[in-house]
């Protein structure tokens, strides 16, 4: 199959035909409803502080990776069309509830709730009596319904884990590749992880998830081949497996760069992602296209 057709934004940026979730770069950077109450540094900081919160409440409930991601790409969704407000941990909980119900991993909005709130109060011995766990749990249902026409029900995604099969049973039989194909399963869990830790930043409503996982590749293999200088790549096997297009690919790669500079604030307070800038090497176009 091709890459999906593109159409030109008003910014000249190509978005993907037909993909109702993806949006130019600018409606975060400019037009983001957050943007009258939050600077960009604020926002990003304040995203990665939901993400960590996700994070440590998908622990709590034992769901896997794919909930969380999910979750994770609900609110970054919701967020294009509502300005970030100190609800955000409740549309947090509300995000996970839905994720769950939709990959097999239902918690009920009362243990979700009870977690929630549990790790926001950490000094506080809560229960199901306790005014707090029913203000959580109030505010959960009231958030899932709230995200739920604001996503116009559109809950089908594209998680990188759906795109393995590709990646892992490409024809491999060419001699001379023995080594990447060899360190393949290590590269494919190492990229996935790497979008895990990116998807603090809004990302995945600019981007489709073949693109941003074939980024998080380039610079997978790029490091594989440093530390193992006989592991040779195959060219075309990145956009032969994902049916990408390796400019989108590039211009992901480069807002991804941005947001992590505009991360980087001058005031200590306010900087963010550092676990995710440690993951992305910086890389010269000409380094970029190698993989092509």
């Amino acid at each position: 199959m091709p890459p999906a057709p593109v159409e030109a934004s008003e910014t000249g940026t190509k978005l993907p035909v037909g993909n109702t979730w993806l949006f130019p770069e600018r409606e975060f950077l400019k037009s983001s409803p957050s943007r009258k109450q939050l600077t960009i540094a604020q926002d990003l900081k304040t995203r990665e502080s939901i993400h960590d919160f996700v994070i440590r409440l998908g622990t709590a409930l034992r769901v896997d990776g794919p909930t969380i991601l999910a979750a994770t790409i609900y609110i970054n969704r919701f967020y294009v069309r509502m300005p970030i407000t100190t609800s955000k941990y409740f549309v947090a909980c509300a995000a996970m509830s839905i994720s769950c119900k939709l990959n097999d991993n239902y918690r009920a909005p009362d243990k979700i709730a009870m977690a929630g709130c549990t790790i926001k109060n950490p000094h506080k011995v809560i229960d199901e009596q306790s005014t707090v766990f029913w203000h959580w749990r109030d505010q959960l249902l009231f958030r899932e319904e709230l995200i739920l026409k604001n996503l116009n029900f559109e809950l089908n995604l594209d998680l990188p884990y759906d795109l393995r099969r590709p990646l892992e049973e490409y024809d491999h039989s060419e001699d001379g590749h023995e080594v990447f194909f060899e360190k393949l399963p290590e590269i494919i869990r190492n990229a996935i992880s790497s979008v895990e830790i990116l998807s603090s930043l809004p990302i995945t409503v600019a981007y489709d998830m073949p693109t941003i996982l074939a980024a998080a590749l380039v610079l997978t293999i790029c490091d594989a081949e440093a530390r193992f200088p006989d592991l040779s790549y195959p060219s075309g096997y990145l956009q032969k497996c994902l049916q990408i297009d390796l400019d989108w690919c590039y211009n992901c790669y480069l807002y991804i760069l941005k947001l992590l500079d505009l991360g980087k604030s001058s005031d200590p307070k306010l900087a963010s992602n550092r676990n995710a800038d440690k993951k992305v090497k910086r890389l010269s176009k000409e380094q970029f296209y190698k993989y092509k």
